[in-house]
């Protein structure tokens, strides 16, 4: 359970990430600006963190690490 004051949960609720799916899905309606609730394979669609984290561990989609991300911070 999320801590409302905590500001890493907040943070990651909010925080979108660039991610490429890697398999079509149809049915999601991700993208705001299609007409159609199909994504076919190769599509770069902005997701809040939470949900780019869990399609990733299902191996649906890779996820583009924003370059402030780097090497340096991450360790």
């Amino acid at each position: 359970m999320a801590k409302y004051y905590d500001i890493n949960d907040i943070s990651i609720e909010e925080e979108h990430v660039l991610v490429t799916f890697q398999k079509a899905a149809s049915g999601v309606g991700i993208d705001p600006g299609s007409e159609s609730d199909f994504i076919e394979t190769g599509s770069k669609v902005e997701l809040p963190f939470w949900l780019a984290h869990e399609l990733k561990l299902r191996q649906a989609v890779s996820v583009n690490v924003p370059s402030y991300f780097n090497q340096k911070v991450r360790v």
